[in-house]
């Protein structure tokens, strides 16, 4: 077996970016400094918008974004049933209900054709998420969201540097919010941005995460550490040692996903947690700055892994590939098929060295946190049989071909992939046919 080991998930980092973390803090710098105002202005400037306020958290932009609008409490929000749980929480927490909308299963993006049906007199807004890198079809939010009068208010928390007909994701409603948590296409360990071309709305933003207090320096230490230990963790040499024995091993014994020990608990988030109410610190705006000199860069490599597994598979029979829209720019912060045995397939695929992901976010509207909103959304729930492929742009040519070849290895003998799936939905190939 190849030594080198292949993790799902892969940190976004520049080479010097831990030189620039003590610098900071030797000149006094790690917890405000200049720039955090450099990086807002730079981040506004590069998707052509007018105002950027950085916050703790994405999930926190998003939460002063809801109460800088002033909605009436109860007033119903559109939200994507496949969706971060954390989102329409958040939503809850600023009074506001919730409503889900299912997804069009071979893009994991809310199906526009399916938002009028849940508008009520209560709607006041939609929040199209792209997910998995993959720009929404906006131009179908934005119509329906004008003919009834609806704030658009974007999830971009996967997507930094997308663009759907040439123009940049965050860009098309009223706002937008940005996540810089460690996985993601721009990694300050954490943080997140507001975006808008509302000087109001902004200054309201503003006003919120100012008002939070500073980041404690001992705070700001644990979060580097913890992300440089979690960064070795995931590197080919790190995972070798301990995710891959133990999800191997795991793996002898059914299904081996050992993710969900990592990720954050579900729960109602009331109280927010102490490290959600901080603001955002100077030692994040220096690496906010330079990834995001980088991002086109990252996320070209990103695309190109992409398209090289979607040739390789293009004849797999077992296998259904991401459907892309067209006109819009993927940056793939996840690689998407289908396979006709998903867990079988995962399974395998870790005895030879590389992790494939079987779930990355939530079917929300089937949630016990979200119980009282539950729909019926089949689309969301097929969405549960993907399997995703380490694409991220740290992987070598070497390896992106490895990856490829174990897909191969391990989804060869199983039964072809119908030309329909199970919820009735079409296929990948008769819908890009059908596009």
């Amino acid at each position: 077996m190849n030594l080198r080991t292949i993790a799902r998930y892969g940190v976004r980092t520049v080479p010097g970016d831990e030189a620039e973390i003590v610098a900071a803090f030797r000149r006094g710098e790690a917890v405000e400094g200049p720039a955090v105002a450099e990086f807002e202005r730079r981040f506004a400037a590069y998707h052509d918008a007018e105002h950027a306020v950085a916050a703790s958290f994405g999930r926190m932009a998003f939460y002063y974004i809801l109460r800088a609008l002033d909605l009436s409490a109860g007033s119903e929000i559109i939200f994507p049933a496949l969706t971060f749980w954390v989102v329409p929480e958040m939503a809850r927490r600023a009074g506001l209900r919730p409503v889900f909308v299912d997804v069009d299963p071979t893009t994991f993006n809310l199906d526009p054709s399916k938002i009028e049906a849940a508008i009520t007199e209560r709607t006041r807004a939609v929040v199209p998420t792209h997910l998995y890198g993959q720009p929404c079809e906006m131009s179908e939010v934005m119509r329906v969201a004008e003919k009834h009068g609806l704030v658009v208010i974007e999830d971009c928390a996967q997507a930094a540097g997308a663009r759907y007909r040439g123009k940049p994701v965050g860009t098309f409603g009223a706002a937008s919010f940005f996540s810089f948590q460690m996985l993601k296409g721009i990694n300050t360990y954490g943080g997140g941005m507001a975006l808008t071309g509302d000087a109001r709305l902004a200054a309201r933003v503003r006003e919120q995460a100012e008002a939070e207090p500073l980041q404690p320096t001992g705070d700001l230490i644990k979060r580097f550490l913890t992300g440089y230990a979690s960064r070795v963790g995931v590197s080919p040499r790190g995972f070798t040692f301990w995710g891959f024995p133990l999800q191997a091993v795991a793996s002898l014994f059914g299904h081996y996903d050992l993710s969900r020990y990592v990720w954050e608990k579900i729960r109602p988030l009331d109280p927010f947690p102490r490290t959600y109410r901080q603001r955002y610190s100077n030692a994040q705006a220096v690496l906010g700055l330079r990834g995001l000199a980088r991002l086109d860069e990252f996320n070209s490599r990103s695309r190109e892994h992409a398209a090289r597994y979607t040739r390789g598979l293009s004849d797999c029979r077992s296998v259904r590939t991401p459907r892309v829209l067209p006109r819009v720019e993927h940056v793939y912060y996840q690689y998407c098929i289908y396979a006709s045995d998903p867990a079988l397939a995962s399974r395998r695929a870790i005895r030879r060295g590389v992790d494939f992901e079987t779930t990355h976010v939530d079917v929300c509207s089937a949630l016990p946190l979200f119980e009282e909103f539950a729909a019926p959304c089949p689309g969301a729930v097929a969405t549960e049989k993907a399997l995703q492929l380490p694409v991220y742009s740290r992987l070598r040519p070497t390896d992106v071909e490895r990856v490829l070849r174990v897909v191969r290895e391990v989804t060869g003998d199983l039964a072809p992939l119908g030309e329909r799936d199970a919820t009735g939905h079409a296929s990948f190939k008769e819908t890009l046919h059908a596009g």
